[in-house]
């Protein structure tokens, strides 16, 4: 096999990549996963992140619900095989409504039959406002679950009065 030049080398990587690029955007790690587009534009607020056990294995269908108080509006999404999870982008809903977007009114919160959250890390900026926010949960087994469900089991159960 005959020795390829630099400079050869450089115009076919180009052409190469040039050729990738018409096709659509590919990111590594999944990026594209995390880009708002159900709206088209710039990002304007939106949560992301994971969710795994005490172990470090991914959850999967773990429900992540987004709630601001004003306007009061909720968000469910659920994590994916992965443990990945990212909510819609909130902040536009919020602004196409007339409000401000005001952090300290949202809360994120994370729920799965039989585990409690023992761990919220917030891996975003700390003075950013806009944009797309990580926050990555740890969740463990609840040992208290099976009572817990019992008792609610008792509490709905249908109660019916026997009169002589």
């Amino acid at each position: 096999m005959k020795p390829i030049s630099r400079r050869k080398a450089l115009v076919g990587g180009a052409a190469l990549v040039a050729a990738a690029g018409v096709g659509g955007r590919a990111f590594a790690n999944g990026d594209e996963f995390f880009g708002a587009e159900e709206i088209p534009g710039q990002t304007e607020f939106v949560y992301f992140g994971s969710v795994k056990d005490e172990k470090g294995g991914y959850l999967d269908a773990v429900e992540v619900t987004f709630s601001i108080s004003e306007p009061p509006l909720t968000y469910v999404s659920y994590t994916d095989v992965l443990g990945r999870y990212r909510t819609l982008d909130a902040g536009r809903a919020i602004v196409d409504l007339g409000y401000e977007v005001d952090t300290s009114k949202f809360e994120l919160n994370v729920a799965r039959d039989g585990y409690m959250q023992t761990r919220r890390m917030n891996r975003s900026p700390s003075r950013a406002k806009k944009g797309a926010f990580e926050i990555n949960f740890v969740m463990e087994k609840d040992p208290n679950w099976e009572a817990k469900k019992k008792a609610a089991q008792q509490a709905n159960a249908p109660r019916i009065d026997i009169k002589k």
